[in-house]
Protein backbone atom coordinates (compact mmCIF):
# COMPACT_ATOMS: atom_id res chain seq x y z
CA UNK A 1 0.00 0.00 0.00
CA UNK A 2 0.75 3.37 -0.89
CA UNK A 3 3.15 5.39 2.47
CA UNK A 4 3.75 1.84 4.25
CA UNK A 5 7.48 1.01 4.25
CA UNK A 6 8.12 -2.44 3.17
CA UNK A 7 10.75 -2.60 6.23
CA UNK A 8 8.06 -2.69 8.50
CA UNK A 9 5.23 -4.63 6.24
CA UNK A 10 5.62 -7.44 3.87
CA UNK A 11 3.34 -9.64 2.48
CA UNK A 12 4.89 -13.68 1.44
CA UNK A 13 3.79 -16.56 0.95
CA UNK A 14 5.75 -19.38 1.91
CA UNK A 15 5.78 -22.42 0.17
CA UNK A 16 7.19 -25.73 0.37
CA UNK A 17 9.90 -26.54 -2.05
CA UNK A 18 8.73 -30.23 -1.98
CA UNK A 19 5.53 -29.82 -3.29
CA UNK A 20 5.54 -28.96 -7.34
CA UNK A 21 3.91 -25.79 -8.64
CA UNK A 22 0.41 -26.19 -9.79
CA UNK A 23 -0.80 -23.92 -12.90
CA UNK A 24 -4.73 -23.40 -13.41
CA UNK A 25 -6.23 -23.08 -16.80
CA UNK A 26 -6.91 -19.26 -18.16
CA UNK A 27 -10.80 -19.26 -17.57
CA UNK A 28 -12.49 -16.49 -19.47
CA UNK A 29 -14.24 -13.53 -18.23
CA UNK A 30 -17.69 -11.39 -19.38
CA UNK A 31 -16.05 -8.38 -21.44
CA UNK A 32 -16.99 -5.47 -19.08
CA UNK A 33 -16.03 -7.97 -16.00
CA UNK A 34 -12.58 -8.27 -17.68
CA UNK A 35 -12.17 -4.53 -18.62
CA UNK A 36 -12.87 -3.88 -14.52
CA UNK A 37 -10.10 -6.39 -14.08
CA UNK A 38 -7.59 -4.89 -15.97
CA UNK A 39 -9.08 -1.20 -14.54
CA UNK A 40 -7.91 -2.25 -11.04
CA UNK A 41 -5.16 -4.24 -11.77
CA UNK A 42 -3.38 -1.32 -13.62
CA UNK A 43 -4.33 0.85 -10.55
CA UNK A 44 -2.23 -1.21 -8.16
CA UNK A 45 0.45 -1.61 -10.83
CA UNK A 46 0.46 1.94 -11.08
CA UNK A 47 0.83 2.79 -7.46
CA UNK A 48 3.42 -0.39 -7.08
CA UNK A 49 1.40 -2.54 -4.45
CA UNK A 50 2.09 -5.14 -7.25
CA UNK A 51 4.56 -5.87 -9.48
CA UNK A 52 5.00 -7.88 -12.66
CA UNK A 53 7.01 -11.18 -12.34
CA UNK A 54 8.40 -12.97 -15.52
CA UNK A 55 7.97 -16.45 -15.68
CA UNK A 56 6.06 -17.70 -12.46
CA UNK A 57 5.66 -20.99 -11.25
CA UNK A 58 2.53 -20.69 -9.26
CA UNK A 59 -0.79 -19.10 -11.38
CA UNK A 60 -4.02 -18.89 -10.82
CA UNK A 61 -6.96 -17.78 -11.97
CA UNK A 62 -8.02 -14.01 -10.65
CA UNK A 63 -11.51 -14.18 -8.91
CA UNK A 64 -13.57 -11.21 -8.95
CA UNK A 65 -16.20 -10.53 -6.33
CA UNK A 66 -18.60 -8.07 -6.77
CA UNK A 67 -19.13 -5.73 -3.46
CA UNK A 68 -22.83 -5.20 -3.05
CA UNK A 69 -22.27 -1.10 -3.68
CA UNK A 70 -20.57 -2.43 -6.45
Amino acid sequence: MPGLDPSIVEHCLPTNPNVPPKKRRLRRTKPELSKKIEEEVMKLLKVGFIKVMQYPEWVANIVPVMKKDG
